[in-house]
């Protein structure tokens, strides 16, 4: 998992629920690299800083985190937004 990898965390204690910064520590560099490697793996651009603005709208004033099942959606809709966007494009 790639997130395994970039967080250099094993993959047992990881779950849907996990929270990136609060369970895993990550911070920017992480996002970052986080980032890059999706991409290679999805081809879609993984934009954190929309994705916390999302959470953040959506927040009731808790700490402010991400978790992995969040993430997965996010990126689900990103990739289906790109297909949807390469039908257009390609009729």
């Amino acid at each position: 998992m790639t997130i395994c990898n970039v967080l250099r965390m094993s993959g047992p204690g990881i779950n849907p629920d996990t929270r990136l910064v609060g369970d895993l520590g990550a911070g920017s560099m992480d996002f970052c690299c986080l980032s890059c490697d999706l991409k290679k793996i999805v081809g879609v651009e993984l934009d954190f800083r929309k994705l916390f603005r999302q959470k953040c709208a959506n927040s009731e004033g808790g700490p402010l985190d991400v978790t992995i099942q969040e993430l997965l959606d996010y990126l689900r809709v990103q990739v289906e937004l790109q297909n949807t966007s390469a039908k257009v494009v390609i009729q």
